[in-house]
């Protein structure tokens, strides 16, 4: 069948984004301290950001702490989604790779070309597998847990947006993370919404943290908050409200969610 290549192929073409050497560090970045986001080698940790509810914020969280490593860091930083409707990391990134993780994915499973340069590149240098709305392509778990483990060996970095969970690749893309972030909005709602989903998931044996978005208005139920990253043995990170955050310079972003992107800089050191 035209088009068809073997299993040895198909790791050529993923290969493809380790062709690259170190990186220097970005002039822009001066005064970013968040040393936990510096990446000098590979290969580096999987971090998939998880929404506990629906509009909890994982693709703008994500977009930040890659943008910021792929700032900072030596080693390349690749920010992805799992493909899907809503194309967040796309959005935020100001860029559109040519295909997903989920198009990747069913290619290796059907052994089939995968093009040498997939990617997109996004500021200072990010690596983007992020595209635009996708409704029919949906992934196959094993070759998306492949992926990953080949994107995770070629970057220092690797941010995974996983949605919801609502769908088998964001799953699989759980199962495959080194660190997970928990995310949800620091309401009384987010908090029900958010440890009803945390009591259905046994514990990852992985290093996680909880990160609460403050919504405007509402006051933060810290000690709810609180009880249930204990219950998870996670830090509490509280993030601010950003406003509308595709009209935002990424500077002024990094600069207000500072403290937050230094936890979690303090998590992938673990």
């Amino acid at each position: 069948m035209q088009g068809r290549r073997t299993s040895r192929g198909n790791s050529h073409g993923l290969a493809g984004w380790r062709r690259s050497s170190p990186r220097a560090r970005s002039a822009s970045a001066a005064g970013l301290s968040v040393s936990g986001l510096s990446f000098r080698k590979t290969p580096g940790p999987l971090l998939t950001a998880v929404g506990l509810c629906g509009g909890a914020g994982v693709s703008v969280l994500a977009h930040l702490i890659a943008a910021t490593a792929a700032a900072i860091s030596e080693a390349p930083v690749l920010l992805a989604d799992t493909g899907g409707p809503t194309a967040g990391a796309a959005l935020y990134a100001g860029a559109a790779a040519p295909l997903t993780l989920a198009d990747i994915s069913e290619r290796v499973a059907c052994q089939e070309l995968v093009p040498p340069r997939f990617w997109a590149d996004a500021t200072h240098g990010l690596r983007l597998l992020a595209g635009l709305p996708q409704f029919t392509v949906h992934g196959t778990d094993e070759s998306v847990r492949r992926v990953l483990r080949d994107a995770r060996a070629a970057h220092g970095l690797t941010v995974l947006d996983a949605g919801t969970l609502a769908r088998p690749a964001e799953q699989a893309a759980l199962a495959a993370a080194s660190h997970i972030a928990w995310v949800l909005p620091a309401s009384a709602s987010g908090l029900a919404r958010g440890g009803r989903v945390l009591d259905r998931i046994t514990s990852l044996s992985r290093p996680e943290i909880l990160v609460a978005r403050a919504e405007p208005g509402a006051k933060p139920p810290v000690g709810g908050l609180a009880d249930l990253a204990d219950s998870r043995g996670a830090p509490l990170v509280l993030m601010p409200y950003l406003g509308d955050v595709a009209t935002r310079p990424l500077r002024d972003l990094q600069l207000d969610t500072a403290v937050a992107l230094q936890a979690l800089g303090g998590l992938l050191s673990r």
